[in-house]
């Protein structure tokens, strides 16, 4: 996959992302880099939103293997980024997939489906970006450090 320019997803003025990692689209890939960014997040001062931020990204890690490889080899690579500052944290996990992620029904007889209303509840925002060389899609999410702190 190419590189995302980071001004894309809403990034710029920061110098590199805190957190960068490249996970195949296989869902046993998913605990590790979660594991990873908890921990980084914790070593950053971040421990009062690790939990929150982690669940989240897996949330988006998992559509984007679930549904942002549909038919794709389990050797295809996706990216997730993270970025922080003294304003706002802000996750993009990129896929090769165009379709846009939508929110489901969340009735109660459903045993999955509620992971982007998960994802609206713990984050400030989140979107959907259509990449500019039509190599998929970059979802993202921001968390606002006044509200995290």
């Amino acid at each position: 996959m190419n590189e995302l320019p980071l001004v894309l997803v809403g990034t710029e003025g920061e110098d590199e992302p805190q957190f960068e990692a490249s996970f195949a689209a296989d869902p046993s890939a998913i605990s590790p880099v979660r594991r990873r960014l908890r921990a980084l997040l914790r070593e950053n001062g971040l421990e009062h939103v690790a939990d929150d931020v982690a669940l989240i990204c897996q949330e988006l890690m998992s559509n984007a293997v679930q549904h942002g490889c549909l038919g794709l080899p389990t050797e295809t690579t996706l990216k997730i980024i993270v970025v922080w500052s003294d304003v706002k944290l802000r996750a993009v996990v990129l896929d090769p997939s165009e379709e846009k992620p939508r929110e489901q029904d969340a009735s109660c007889s459903r045993t999955s489906g509620r992971g982007l209303r998960l994802v609206g509840e713990l984050s400030d925002r989140w979107g959907v970006e259509t990449l500019p060389d039509g190599t998929g899609k970059a979802v993202w999410t921001e968390l606002d450090r006044e509200r995290a702190s």
